[in-house]
Parts: structure tokens; C-alpha cells; sequence
């Protein structure tokens, strides 16, 4: 109860947030959820509440992995980095 009542609050929280950078999208929002390390550990099975499952380890760009990893660098001009969930899977 308690916390589900946390996230509730985090939730609006974070509306308030979004609403006061972005004022168009108040009203607009049709749907959201939150997710927190718990939520991580429950669905995805994460590597202790990490985002994405993934133990960070520095093995994983060495040369002897590189057929199974990438790099966040890309050839795409003037698109030098990339962030996010596949950056580096």
C-alpha cells in the first residue's frame, strides 16, 4: 500500500514537472505509468534493480565481445553518439 502510494505521488510529481517545461501537453497525456528499481526487479528480472538487466561491466566491450555488442558511436554523419536502452546491445 505504502508503495504504490509512493509511486502515485512520484507520478504526479513528475506530471507537475512535464506540465510546467512543456504547458501543451497538459491534458493530453492519455495514459502513463511509473516504473522504479522494484518494478525492474520484478518484470525484467534485473541485474540488482538496474535499468535494463544489464550487469555494467567493462568486459562486455573488449575485442573478444564485439560480435555481440556495439558501440554508442555511429557512422551516420553528424550522429555521433547514441543513448538509451540499445546503445551498447
Amino acid at each position: 500500500q505504502d508503495y504504490e502510494a509512493f509511486k502515485e505521488q512520484l507520478t504526479q510529481h513528475l506530471l507537475e514537472i512535464l506540465y510546467e517545461t512543456v504547458p501543451q501537453v497538459q491534458g493530453k497525456v492519455a495514459f502513463h505509468t511509473l516504473g522504479t528499481p522494484l518494478t525492474e526487479v520484478s518484470y525484467l528480472a534485473s541485474y540488482q534493480a538496474g535499468s535494463y538487466g544489464t550487469k555494467c561491466d567493462l568486459e562486455m566491450f573488449t575485442e573478444r565481445n564485439s560480435v555481440w555488442t556495439t558501440t554508442p558511436r555511429t557512422k551516420v554523419p553528424g550522429l555521433t553518439i547514441m543513448a538509451g536502452s540499445d546503445a551498447f546491445l
